[in-house]
């Protein structure tokens, strides 16, 4: 099927991904679902930059907004502080941590071994129906590219890269990937538009979603790491001048 052709059957909206919250970290002091709703949703709102890197949280507008008290938002930044997500800052609240263009090179590798080894395993044990639920995903996602609805194209993306790790049965993968891929869709979000999404990275998809289909393990692995070095490239380009502009507003806000 070609990518400027409308996909021919209705295909599902998958959901947004979320990280999981360390279990670990909840506080006893106040109701673990609080806390976690408040993670969810803090967490949410970074990722997608509505609280942009370097920038102050604001407990009383979160807490009007979320309909909390500031215990279960204060347990929810220290969770956040622990994902590198936010810093806390001594008798001063909590600030949204910048965007470090090292680490996410770093975390755009480790990504791209985890989703490159994900698609192996998935090659050689996934059952057919894990890989037609994967091809349904893929659709929606060429669907929301042809018909240009960035939101849609993006939530079917983290759907896809989210579901090879998850459907490859390797849990300690998943792990792994779960810690790190919010950072790199912080990024996203910061840097791009979809005018930014490049025609080669949907290619991208088609092959990878094909050599899965083909069982062809070598293919999918090495495609989906050059897939990964190719985004990687793209993103941090953009990222550049737009966290100079950042990092001159934070200097005035500080």
């Amino acid at each position: 099927m070609s990518l400027h052709e409308p996909v021919g059957r209705e295909v599902a909206k998958p959901p947004a991904f979320r990280a999981p919250m360390p279990v670990a970290m909840e506080s006893t002091a106040t109701s673990p679902s609080l806390t976690r709703k408040a993670v969810d949703h803090v967490r949410d709102l970074i990722v997608r930059g509505e609280l942009p890197p370097r920038s102050r949280v604001q407990e009383k507008q979160l807490c009007d907004m979320l309909g909390l008290s500031r215990t279960p938002l204060r347990e929810a930044l220290k969770v956040l502080a622990t994902e590198n997500l936010v810093e806390l800052l001594p008798r001063r609240g909590a600030r949204v941590t910048a965007l470090d263009p090292k680490r996410l090179r770093e975390q755009f590798t480790v990504i791209a071994m985890v989703e490159a080894e994900a698609a192996r395993i998935l090659c050689r044990s996934g059952t057919a129906e894990q890989i037609r639920d994967l091809r349904v995903i893929h659709d929606a996602l060429k669907s929301a590219y042809v018909s240009h609805d960035p939101a849609r194209y993006y939530l079917s993306n983290e759907q896809f890269h989210r579901a090879v790790v998850v459907q490859s049965g390797n849990e300690t993968l998943a792990e792994i990937h779960a810690g790190l891929i919010v950072h790199l869709h912080r990024a996203r979000h910061f840097a791009l538009t979809m005018r930014d999404v490049n025609l080669e990275f949907a290619h991208d998809h088609d092959e990878i979603i094909e050599a899965i289909e083909r069982r062809d393990a070598d293919a999918a692995g090495r495609r989906m790491t050059e897939h990964q070095a190719g985004v990687a490239d793209h993103v941090l380009a953009a990222l550049r001048p737009v966290s100079t502009s950042a990092a001159k507003g934070a200097c005035h806000e500080d």
